[in-house]
Order: structure tokens, then sequence, then C-alpha cells
């Protein structure tokens, strides 16, 4: 039986795969894009990039309900000040990520959109 991946081993393979990206996009002195060469890759890519963050948000509020619910079954402990400071202060931030990551997925959107139109007329290479 395979066994399940771990949340936290989850996220990090998204953050893993966004710095593939970043290193596959580099420009290079053969190519001032790197990897990415063509309007249909970065629309595919942005669409991606979209999709992640409109998901950030239910991530974000389930991490924080999970804060919750283990604080209020009295299992958290502090290493200093209060565990209630600490949990308020974590879902406080967490609840802030949850909307700037809806603020991005909605400029992604819109740059999704923008690039809908864009085709390429230059030499294709392989």
């Amino acid at each position: 039986m395979a066994a399940t991946r771990r949340p936290e081993g989850i996220a990090d393979t998204a953050a893993e795969a966004v710095r593939k990206f970043n290193h596959a996009t580099l420009p290079t002195p053969r190519s001032r894009t790197g990897s990415l060469r063509y309007p249909g890759q970065a629309y595919s890519s942005v669409a991606a990039f979209k999709r992640m963050a409109q998901m950030l948000p239910q991530a974000f509020d389930q991490t924080s309900a999970c804060l919750t619910r283990l604080h209020l079954d009295g299992t958290l402990t502090a290493d200093h000040g209060m565990v209630e400071d600490h949990v308020f202060d974590a879902r406080q931030a967490l609840t802030e990520a949850a909307h700037c990551a809806a603020m991005l997925a909605d400029a992604l959107n819109r740059a999704h959109s923008a690039l809908a139109p864009i085709g390429y007329s230059g030499e294709i290479d392989d």
C-alpha cells in the first residue's frame, strides 16, 4: 500500500516546482528567455500559477483551522510566551496570506486573459 504524503511534503513539492520553473526560465547566453520561448508557454505557465494561487486561500484557511482545533484541544505548547498569542498571530497572518493569494489569483487571471490573443511569428526552435 502506498504511503500517503504528508501535507508539509506536498507544500515543499509545490515550492520546489516554482524554484525549478525559475531556474529553467533564467536567461542564458544562448537564450534571453531561458526555456520560456513562446507566448503559449507563458500562457500555460500563468494558467498553472493562477490555479495554484486560487487554491492557496483554502490551504491557508485549513492550516489555520488545524491550529485552532489543536489549541482548543489543549495540545499546543510554546517555547516562550503564551500559546494563544502565537496561535492568534499565526491565524491572523494566514488570513492575510489568504487575502493576498486571492489578489494574486485575480492578477494572474488578468495576465492570463491578456496573454490569450498573443501569438508568435518568429522562427520556431526544435
